[in-house]
């Protein structure tokens, strides 16, 4: 397993050729939805690709905890910018192994959170045939596979395909149909142990 970490013009480039690998299978989605946080700056480039070919929507979705307030954020950025990179690279690697471990043999679903959808989107969803789901990265996948769920809860009908930059964990509940690396962790600008300049969409 590597870390690579990407700027801004190198995850725009990154997420240019997600698209292009979409294109390249000749799949047409009606909609295409960036899961937020990470999933929204990947989906944003890939859609200014698609949609010079396909006349695709984009709607951002994102899993928030029902009725619960937001818990503060560990400001430990100051303390992670000041260590390097390769010890940064050994705590992450670290992370993903300590999750596979712990991570159970069985899907199971985000009960406790609540799919954020405003009403034009569930027209839309309830409208469409083909759906691209789009996200940074699959790591147990449970998260995606939720969402997925929810989106058919909606709609029964749709055909829903998953676009992401990486899969990080050896196994997952669910595989992506478009991936560009496996088993590679990516550091973006806006991860807490990313030393570049802030990213601004």
């Amino acid at each position: 397993m590597k870390v690579i970490t990407l700027n801004k013009k190198e995850l725009i480039i990154e997420s240019k050729l997600l698209a292009n690998r979409v294109l390249k299978s000749s799949w047409n989605p009606d909609l295409i939805i960036g899961i937020k946080t990470g999933g929204i700056y990947v989906a944003e480039p890939l859609y200014e690709v698609m949609k010079h070919y396909y006349p695709s929507k984009y709607a951002i979705v994102s899993l928030s905890r029902a009725s619960t307030e937001k818990k503060k954020k560990i400001k430990i950025d100051k303390l992670l910018k000041k260590l390097p990179y390769p010890l940064l690279d050994l705590m992450r690697k670290f992370e993903v192994y300590l999750f596979e471990i712990s991570k159970p043999k069985t899907y199971s679903p985000n009960l406790n959170k609540e799919l954020n959808i405003n009403k034009e989107l569930e027209k839309d969803l309830s409208l469409s045939k083909t759906v691209l789901l789009v996200d940074d990265a699959i790591d147990t996948g449970n998260t995606i596979l939720t969402i997925k769920n929810k989106l058919l809860s909606i709609n029964p009908n749709l055909k829903i395909k998953t676009a992401v930059l990486t899969t990080t964990h050896k196994t997952s509940f669910i595989e992506a149909d478009y991936s560009l690396y496996n088993r590679v962790l990516l550091r973006c600008p806006w991860a807490a142990d990313y030393k570049g300049e802030a990213y601004e969409a």
